[in-house]
């Protein structure tokens, strides 16, 4: 008999996000996509004298199915998991020898990561499905019930960390703090992986900020693909035999990979080139203001049609509109399932630099999950966003009741649609959002139609309630303003919203959204044009 095996990182969002420092958040990022792209074929090596072969090699333009004649291989690995495949008269004993050092190299190279591990015994004949089965379920039992250990390293006698009260591994001149050893680790593994590899960069979340002193809003952008496991489920379910299934899932497993990371470049290439022409028009209008040169943006994770990345605030909303956008504009021959458009949801979460990392992340993540909830009744890609201006610590949904509930009714209107393409869907959608925005930013005659300070005026009589609002509205109308006409903005009616929640995401926002790689793109086609 052989063992299919898998393992599976444990508390990776803690490990990666539990710090206010950048340069910890992205080491720890790579420190986890390199445990299984490097740390687990070198552990197979070690332990077992034999080098893997790429799981992602084809032969004729096809996956290669499992050759049962290599004591060990890797069916394929993406996630945070990789499922691997122990054959020949030792592969029980391979597999402890193999899982041993693999673990043991984990806990040196990433303390704070675990790493859960199930198996079964196996023919990798025609019982895939049901190995499978039996697999997930145990691994579900695994993690049900870990615990990641906290190693106590050298005794605290002299110094501590003073964010993890651990035992001081070395002193950090430039920051003015002692610092454990696995802060050290992430550190020296984003000093050699990121700065060391390219001209300078992002150093810090205060790199992130457009204009120093004056804008310090930093923005978590956390995307995540549409009804993923359900296509998967759908795709492998009449798959009966391991011959046929493990090529199958090998190219799935890649071609989800390279469909979101290619909509990733594409994406963060049209910011880069909006944001040096919107610095080189800042710098125009303002000579003497200093601007920061590098987009202020860095990617944290982008594991399959996982991402997550941190970004200047007043870009982030756009960012993540035209990250949707390149997903679904995805070629049919490249999607991971033809026949069947791309799409993904998209969380954002606005918040001053010094506010707790791990817990802006969280609010970002439910926002994610609210933009997902009316994807599951009417397909499309969605965004739902969340301004944070305190250092308060609650959840989404307890931050919103607290801020939006107003004589019952809700004043925001989130999640918006992002498809333009999708009917009735009980979302509105968000090209009504960036066109009710330009009318409250046109400017006629030299003059502004919505000075900014009546656009604030009347965001602030929205979050009063209904009776403010309509003495501001009043009143902007004896003085010859109007609110641009809420027809074509779509979404069902719901009398639990206030008649202003359409209105209320853009005002609200109105200081933190500004459009570059749309404007940019649209400028760039009329130039070609002409």
């Amino acid at each position: 008999m052989a063992i299919l095996a898998v393992y599976d990182t444990v508390g990776i969002q803690s490990y990666i996000f539990s710090s206010n420092k950048l340069s910890e958040n992205v080491g720890a990022s790579y420190l986890v996509r390199d445990i299984f792209g490097e740390l687990l074929p070198a552990a197979l090596y070690k332990s077992l004298n034999v080098s893997v072969p790429d799981w992602r090699a084809k032969k004729g333009g096809k996956c290669l199915p499992l050759d049962l004649s290599l004591p060990v291989q890797i069916i394929y690995q993406g996630g945070g998991n990789a499922f691997l495949a122990f054959c020949g008269e030792n592969s029980e004993d391979n597999f402890q020898a193999a899982t041993e050092m693999f673990l043991e190299d984990v806990n040196d190279f990433a303390p704070g990561v675990g790493v859960a591990v199930s198996a079964v015994e196996t023919d990798f004949g025609d019982t895939y499905q049901e190995d499978f089965k039996k697999l997930n379920k145990r691994l579900a039992l695994a993690k049900g019930g870990f615990n990641i250990p906290e190693f106590a390293g050298n005794q605290p006698i002299t110094k501590q960390s003073g964010r993890t009260g651990l035992p001081a591994h070395k002193y950090v001149g430039k920051d003015s703090e002692f610092i454990d050893a696995n802060q050290a680790k992430k550190r020296d593994y984003y000093d050699s992986e990121v700065l060391a590899k390219r001209a300078g960069g992002i150093e810090s979340f205060n790199d992130l900020v457009f204009e120093k002193n004056e804008d310090s809003m930093i923005a978590i952008i956390h995307a995540d693909g549409n009804n993923m496991g359900n296509n998967i489920r759908v795709r492998l379910e009449s798959l009966a035999t391991y011959e046929i299934a493990v090529p199958e899932i090998r190219e799935l497993s890649h071609k989800i990979s390279t469909c979101f990371q290619g909509a990733i470049k594409k994406t963060k290439t049209e910011f880069s080139e909006a944001y040096g022409a919107y610095v080189k028009n800042a710098k125009a209008k303002n000579p003497g203001k200093k601007y920061q040169s590098i987009p202020p943006m860095v990617e944290l994770v982008g594991d399959g049609d996982d991402i997550t990345l941190a970004i200047c605030g007043r870009f982030a909303i756009d960012y993540a509109v035209r990250l949707l956008k390149n997903i679904e504009s995805i070629k049919d021959e490249d999607r991971p399932f033809p026949g069947i458009r791309t799409e993904a949801c998209a969380g954002v979460v606005l918040f001053h630099s010094h506010y707790p990392f791990s817990e802006a992340y969280k609010l970002a993540e439910s926002c994610c999950s609210s933009a997902k909830s009316p994807s599951r009744k009417c397909n499309g890609s969605y965004i739902d966003f969340h301004l944070h201006q305190t250092g308060n610590v609650y959840s989404l949904s307890a931050l919103r009741k607290n801020q939006y509930i107003l004589d019952g009714k809700s004043i925001i209107r989130r999640p918006w649609l992002v498809s333009t393409d999708v009917k009735n869907s009980p979302s509105p959608n968000f090209a009504w959002f960036k066109k009710c925005f330009y009318e409250f930013r046109q400017v006629n005659n030299g003059a502004e139609d919505w000075p900014r300070t009546k656009v604030k005026g009347l965001r602030n009589a929205v979050a009063l309630g209904d009776w403010e609002a309509n003495a501001a509205v009043e009143e902007a109308r004896a003085r010859g303003k109007k609110l641009p006409d809420s027809a074509g903005a779509g979404g069902t009616a719901d009398p639990k919203l206030s008649k202003y929640a359409l209105y209320f995401d853009v005002l609200e926002m109105f200081d933190a959204y500004e459009p570059i790689i749309e404007e940019h793109l649209a400028s760039k086609c009329i130039s070609q044009n002409s």
